[in-house]
């Protein structure tokens, strides 16, 4: 095992969660910001606004959507042009930041404006198709993800009715030179407006609603868009590296990205860190790449979980049954997946361990070896659904753990990385740096 230092000043670090989210993700960011001192930034460089980041710190505790979750430090944010971006949500958790003493949290926020928009017009065709697919649902937030990705990839090929893009069926013609918003495009309300209209005749026939309200949409995302720092982002964190550490804070689990996860039970992004890593790279920069996981395994909603279990009860007092996404659902640590999702980030240079103060009697790994499950699955980057019958018939078996210290070594030793922060608690006082 070679060991990398986590960085104490001028660095980047990369966080990953390695599940299928909800591995501390907010709150492990929070502790690096008050851990590493230079940190200027959070990048936020996947995912969106259904990100769930939980940050406790004394009394405060906030839910973190978009805004970068050191902003309790009033860090600055920076969501990159691989972001997703609400900003009717972004001005709601604003709000709520300036309820816990932020001033002005807008003020700390910088978009690229390549970045997709999100509107109520995704969102509701999200739910509907859902909603259309009954017991063959395949998971959801209900916000509309995967609605922005695929109404952009119609657009770029122009899709007719009934075209499949993904795992979607296109609801009707693309217009002829109709494109996806951006976050660029809201400095123009003329653009914004033909572009809102475009989307809605193209959402109709499958959401039943003509969206009558337009034009008051688009004042309000305009409106919001000139509060922020509008800019190339890679510029921005560039520039951020050259005088502190930037913190780049991912978006759901490698479990659930959207080539590497578990089809159709994923998401519409790239939730691992290569094209990050190799970007960062390629401008001389060494980042730090920590990889996150619950001394037990979660997931909300549809999909394989091969370790579930009634024996793992653990109060979640920030998580919760969901209409949109469904079950929250709790099992032993499945080790097998865990080398699986470091496998796809393409490896981890430490390891962050959370709630070990609830840390279950027995971990668990899967039955087939996890060389064998590694051949059979392979890194195959392709949107089939290979690795999901393989993991749905898949069937765990337990390792009765002597001791916290024997799942962190255990832990360590499939990542081939040391473990280098853990936390017996949600808040930022509750996690230690090893």
């Amino acid at each position: 095992m070679t060991e990398k230092p986590l960085p104490t000043e001028r660095g980047a670090v990369i966080v990953v969660g390695l599940g299928y989210g909800d591995e501390a993700k907010g709150a492990t960011v929070d502790a690096l910001a008050s851990h590493i001192g230079d940190t200027v930034a959070v990048a936020r460089w996947s995912g969106g606004p259904q990100a769930a980041h939980n940050v406790v710190h004394g009394p405060r505790h906030h839910t973190f959507r978009q805004f970068g979750s050191a902003t309790l430090q009033n860090v600055r944010t920076i969501l990159m042009d691989t972001m997703l971006v609400d900003p009717l949500m972004l001005d709601v958790e604003a709000h709520h930041l300036s309820d816990l003493g932020i001033v002005n949290p807008l003020n700390l926020v910088t978009v690229d404006p390549r970045c997709l928009v999100v509107t109520p017009i995704h969102a509701a065709l999200n739910r509907a198709r859902e909603e259309g697919r009954g017991k063959a649902a395949h998971g959801t937030c209900g916000l509309g993800i995967g609605e922005t990705v695929a109404y952009a990839i119609a657009c770029e090929h122009r899709a007719e009715a009934g075209d499949i893009i993904g795992n979607f069926t296109s609801p009707s013609d693309i217009e002829k030179d109709a494109e996806p918003l951006r976050f660029g495009d809201l400095a123009d309300k003329a653009v914004t407006l033909r572009k809102l209209f475009q989307l809605a005749r193209y959402a109709e026939p499958l959401t039943g609603q003509q969206f009558d309200r337009i034009a008051t949409l688009a004042d309000d995302l305009c409106g919001i868009a000139a509060l922020v720092t509008v800019a190339d982002t890679h510029a921005e964190v560039l520039g951020a590296l050259e005088v502190g550490t930037v913190i780049f804070e991912g978006s759901q689990g490698v479990l659930l990205d959207e080539h590497a996860g578990f089809h159709p039970h994923t998401t519409w992004t790239t939730t691992t860190p290569a094209r990050l890593d190799s970007f960062l790279r390629s401008h001389g920069h060494d980042p730090f790449v920590l990889g996150l996981t619950r001394s037990y395994s979660t997931r909300h909603g549809a999909g394989p979980m091969p370790t579930e279990t009634a024996e793992v009860n653990v109060p979640e007092p920030h998580n919760r049954d969901d209409g949109a996404q469904g079950a929250w659902r709790q099992g032993h640590l499945d080790l097998t997946a865990l080398r699986y999702a470091i496998a796809a980030s393409g490896g981890v240079d430490g390891v962050a361990v959370s709630h070990l103060d609830q840390m279950p009697a027995h971990a668990a790994v899967w039955k087939m070896g996890a060389d064998q499950l590694m051949q059979k699955i392979g890194l195959l980057y392709s949107m089939d659904r290979v690795r999901t019958v393989l993991a749905q018939q898949a069937r765990a078996s337990r390792i009765a753990l002597a001791s916290t210290d024997d799942l962190l070594h255990r832990i360590a030793a499939v990542a081939d990385a040391p473990v280098v922060l853990t936390a017996h608690g949600p808040a930022r006082t509750d996690r230690m740096f090893l």
